[in-house]
């Protein structure tokens, strides 16, 4: 059943009974995640030692017997092509657990803040372990990094760039619910109409020519030797 809204305009759905559960997680297991396995079996057997160990009786249906559909054989099975399914599912796993938002990049020398722009998705796993779930949706997409994201079995898979996003919603964006594609929509609208303060390919922020090219952190970025002893004299002056 599909119940909601309520005051936060969210739905629920829900699956009744012990054997509509079983139904589903037939359906879903190999998608599943060791974790949500775990916890799927620890449920169900947590109701079935209530009948075994008679703490309840089942109680029988209130027509008498269940009914038999005797047409439930007509229906033709769809046959989708793989990568669909793999791409529907992954926008499927977007909708319930992703996030497309903005994150603080740090004072600028002029002017506000500036903010990047990501997806991102976190699931609990094993310790020290991503989720599998994390690491499907990295291969399908084909982009992103995951990272530890607070506790010790928390990981959390990630995409930044305006470029990158675009990327994600070339691959999911079909099977992206309305609500997470309006959000994607806003903050790459947000993040394109920000004030850029950076110089360009020549010339720093300060109008200066770069000096040359060094690495760091990682990444090959450009040198301005007249900052650089700028910076060097302030901190001497404090």
């Amino acid at each position: 059943s599909i119940e909601g809204p309520d005051e936060t305009s969210m739905y629920v759905w829900r699956g009744f009974g012990l054997h509509e559960a079983q139904a589903v997680l037939a359906l879903i297991w190999t998608e599943l995640g060791a974790v949500k396995r775990l916890q799927a079996a620890r449920a169900l057997n947590a109701v079935s030692d209530q009948y075994r160990y008679r703490m309840y009786a089942a109680r029988p249906p209130k027509s008498g017997r269940l009914v038999a559909h005797s047409n439930h054989a007509t229906f033709a099975t769809p046959t989708i092509e793989p990568r669909t399914l793999h791409r529907a599912w992954a926008a499927g796993f977007l909708d319930g657990e992703g996030c497309f938002g903005l994150a603080r990049a740090g004072r600028r020398k002029r002017g506000p803040d500036w903010y990047r722009v990501r997806a991102s998705a976190s699931q609990q796993g094993e310790i020290g372990i991503a989720a599998d779930v994390l690491v499907k949706v990295q291969r399908i997409i084909g982009l992103g990094r995951i990272e530890l994201h607070g506790a010790p079995d928390d990981y959390k898979w990630v995409v930044e760039g305006a470029d990158r996003i675009e990327q994600v919603l070339a691959v999911v964006g079909p099977w992206l619910g309305p609500i997470k594609a309006a959000q994607a929509r806003e903050v790459l609208a947000r993040f394109r109409s920000q004030r850029r303060l950076k110089g360009d390919a020549n010339r720093c922020v300060r109008g200066h020519i770069y000096s040359g090219l060094a690495l760091r952190g990682g990444r090959l970025r450009h040198i301005c030797a007249q900052c650089a002893r700028l910076r060097d004299r302030a901190k001497r002056a404090r």
